[in-house]
């Protein structure tokens, strides 16, 4: 299979995930820097990211020793952890929301001198409680190296810029939307060039895992056994399950059920579908046995979803 429809197929499946978490993007910060500088973040439950278009930056995490970025590169903080970026280690950093504030007053920070640095910073927000095997299993940081000029996500970043420069702001609703594409993209080449570091990104990558994910994305209301998804795919039950394992730390049955609580949560806080037909749609025998499941996993009932709805008008 060439490297193309691997990506395809990929992008495909994290598109799935992605669209049914919600996910949003947003850039928070964009701005010229003059050394020294150097900022900080506190941990949140989102994934961020910082693009150093400009000059050699450090991005430091309590989980892990100061790395180096070089013009060009990406690093990106999955599971939210706090962490710190800065032209030098050593510098004093102050805290992201300052640096935020005073761009949004039009006084951006770091501005006495030449400009050494531009950075660009992002981030993917998703309904709390909300989460996916796939995005549990990523490390703590991701950093993408030699960005080709003409790569799809070089070319995504610098329509961003030049949303930003021209319109003077950060959110809009093309450069979220942008922003959504830019981190599915940065996802999927570091899956494509971590592939045989970390046993998860292979499992995923054997497309026995792959087409077996997708069967239960596609027909998540399918009566799915270990024996029909293993006869699907060529695999034995024993080897299914201990290739789900490694890849998703979890097993194939308890992967489908979890992606269907999720399907169901979409469901009902997105659209005014009764919860009977929902339930239906997603392999369970009624609303109120996909009641009793989302209790169970997410601590909310059906009502207490949709008036989250409500409450904040998405």
């Amino acid at each position: 299979m060439s490297k193309g429809i691997k990506d395809i197929k990929m992008f495909n499946l994290f598109t799935d995930i992605i669209e049914t978490l919600k996910f949003r993007g947003t850039i928070f910060f964009s701005s010229d820097l003059s050394a020294p500088w150097g900022i900080s973040l506190e941990k949140r439950k989102y994934p961020r990211f910082h693009i150093a278009l400009k000059g050699t930056l450090y991005v430091g995490a309590d989980s892990t020793s100061n790395v180096k970025a070089n013009e060009m590169d990406i690093f990106m903080l999955p599971k939210g952890d706090s962490h710190w970026i800065a032209d030098n280690p050593g510098n004093k950093k102050l805290s992201s929301s300052q640096a935020v504030d005073a761009c949004e007053l039009g006084s951006p920070l770091f501005q006495i001198g030449p400009n050494t640095h531009r950075i660009m910073c992002g981030l993917v927000e998703f309904d709390e409680g909300l989460t996916h095997p796939i995005l549990d299993a990523l490390p703590t940081v991701i950093h993408v190296q030699n960005v080709d000029h003409n790569s799809i996500i070089w070319q995504l970043i610098m329509l961003i810029d030049q949303e930003i420069r021209e319109n003077g702001i950060h959110q809009n609703p093309s450069i979220d939307k942008l922003t959504e594409v830019l981190f599915l993209k940065i996802l999927i080449q570091f899956f494509n060039e971590n592939t045989e570091k970390y046993s998860f990104l292979r499992a995923i990558h054997d497309k026995r895992i792959h087409q077996a994910l997708m069967l239960m994305h596609q027909n998540p209301q399918h009566d799915w056994t270990l024996e029909e998804l293993g006869s699907q795919i060529g695999m034995s039950k024993a080897t299914l399950v201990r290739h789900f394992q490694d890849a998703l730390n979890m097993a194939p049955i308890a992967y489908l059920n979890h992606w269907r609580r999720l399907k169901a949560y979409n469901a009902i806080r997105y659209t005014n579908d009764s919860m009977d037909k929902i339930a239906v749609s997603l392999g369970f025998t009624s609303g109120r046995t996909l009641s009793r499941a989302l209790i169970r996993e997410l601590g909310m009932t059906p009502a207490e979803i949709r008036h989250k709805q409500k409450r904040e008008g998405v």
